[in-house]
């Protein structure tokens, strides 16, 4: 899910970059709902699989959403300098979602405490 979702969000800011008419961006919102709604309702349950310990997953995960707003401001700022403009800035963003979905990928591959429960749900059915 957590990978449909950040596709859906890289296919949204890449699609910002082109898009001029009004029809076409609120087409482009079912992408950035679908990207938010996925990064937050799984964003949680993602990091108290990886950190089992009782509320310390959910205190970093609000931290790292704090720190991710602090840093979006020079991020916006820096992007949208007139060389770039505004297509620049969903750039910058593509490119961002590109670099967390790959350090999600590899958290993922390197611990395997995410793939733990989908492992004891196939074991409980007798799946291979």
């Amino acid at each position: 899910m957590i990978i449909s979702g950040c596709a859906a969000g890289i296919l949204y800011y890449s699609g910002m970059i082109f898009v001029r008419d009004p029809a076409a961006l609120i087409m482009l919102q079912v992408l950035n709902a679908r990207f938010f709604g996925v990064v937050i309702g799984i964003g949680m349950t993602m990091f108290q699989q990886a950190i089992p310990r009782p509320g310390l997953a959910t205190g970093l995960f609000m931290n790292t959403r704090r720190i991710g707003s602090i840093i979006s401001g020079p991020v916006i700022g820096l992007a949208s300098i007139k060389v770039l403009g505004y297509p620049g800035l969903f750039a910058v963003c593509a490119v961002l979602t590109v670099a967390a979905l790959g350090i999600i990928e590899a958290t993922r591959r390197g611990s395997g405490r995410m793939d733990a429960p989908a492992r004891k749900n196939r074991a409980r059915r007798g799946d291979q």
